[in-house]
């Protein structure tokens, strides 16, 4: 990876992400919100309250018909509508419904998206850009084994905050499906990275496990693959299995870094980058802990921000752990 050639792929493939990105979020902005969605069996199972479905007089438990008089069982689910049927922001469209034996039509508004979802979005957006830009700022400042995996775990990031480009109609699984995806890799190499930081644990040099670990995340990617592709026999039933292992991985990283500040010697963990690393992640995970037990400490309302240090701090300590290994 310390080609030039190998950096600015990975430089034009971040580039391409966030335009993709850029472009999507405009375009979301732009499709209106029913406020309500219904199941693979058509039947109405979520009416958000004083949202445009309820004013319009859906209900929990109506069972969807025709959108537009064209029979859902010609459509494909609620969230992957053809674009050319997906309202935009003020368009109506006309839900016929079956209620207690009851045919009736309701004229839904579509609203615009809530300045809370705009915001987290715009959160999201500035993580895995900043996950992104000192990954790449790692790989061509000093260009390690360890900055090489933080270049691609910004491109993970990006994938799965950023690389929900624009609405994709009939096609939209694919880019929800890419973005769990990327979130998986993300957690794995994540863990990868503090197997090998600042010194390789014995697990780290366990090929059954590092095969393990990467093998399983491939079976998920088949998986979603077939989800894809019999949709929507199998809708969205691989993602709570997915979403276990994901936490797991994540409780190991933490193990990971709990070992090395443990058992590496005092003097070792300034000049290896890993106490400037750790503090990164306390930034992060400290007050979230704290608001979760009730305690709303100074910042902890500018989450991005605080997760923004995490690849910050470990671009920063990747920089000081070269220094320190070129003079050990």
């Amino acid at each position: 990876m310390k080609s030039p050639q190998n950096r600015m792929l990975l430089l034009g493939l971040a580039v391409a992400i966030t335009a993709w990105g850029v472009a999507g979020f405009v375009d979301r902005l732009q499709i209106g919100r029913g406020g309500f969605t219904y199941s693979p069996q058509y039947v109405v199972n979520f009416v958000a309250p004083d949202g445009p479905g309820e004013v319009a007089g859906l209900q929990v438990g109506d069972r969807v018909v025709s959108v537009q008089g064209i029979l859902v069982e010609e459509l494909p689910l609620y969230s992957r509508w053809p674009r050319s049927l997906t309202p935009k922001v003020g368009e109506s469209r006309q839900i016929t419904a079956e209620r207690e034996g009851q045919t009736l039509s309701f004229d839904v508004t579509y609203e615009g998206t809530p300045q809370s979802v705009v915001n987290l979005r715009l959160g999201a957006g500035l993580i895995g850009l900043s996950f992104m830009v000192f990954g790449l700022w790692a790989l061509f400042l000093v260009g390690t084994s360890h900055a090489r995996t933080l270049a691609y775990i910004g491109l993970a990031a990006g994938l799965a905050t950023v690389g929900h480009g624009p609405y994709m109609g009939t096609w939209e699984g694919v880019a929800s499906h890419v973005q769990f995806a990327a979130t998986f890799l993300l957690i794995l190499l994540m863990l990868r990275f503090f197997l090998l930081f600042p010194k390789p644990k014995r697990l780290a040099r366990n090929q059954i496990f590092a095969g393990a670990t990467f093998g399983v995340w491939l079976a998920f990617v088949v998986l979603l693959v077939i989800e894809l592709i019999t949709h929507p026999r199998f809708y969205h039933a691989f993602g709570p299995a997915g979403s276990i292992v994901m936490f797991g991985y994540f409780v190991l990283t933490v193990l990971m870094v709990t070992h090395t500040v443990a058992t590496l010697p005092r003097g070792e963990l300034w000049p290896s980058g890993m106490s400037v690393i750790l503090v990164g992640l306390l930034m992060a995970i400290v007050p979230s802990v704290l608001t979760f037990f009730g305690f709303r400490p100074p910042g902890a309302a500018y989450f991005p921000l605080l997760v923004m240090a995490v690849p910050f701090t470990m671009a920063l300590g990747v920089r000081k752990h070269a220094e320190w290994a070129a003079t050990a």
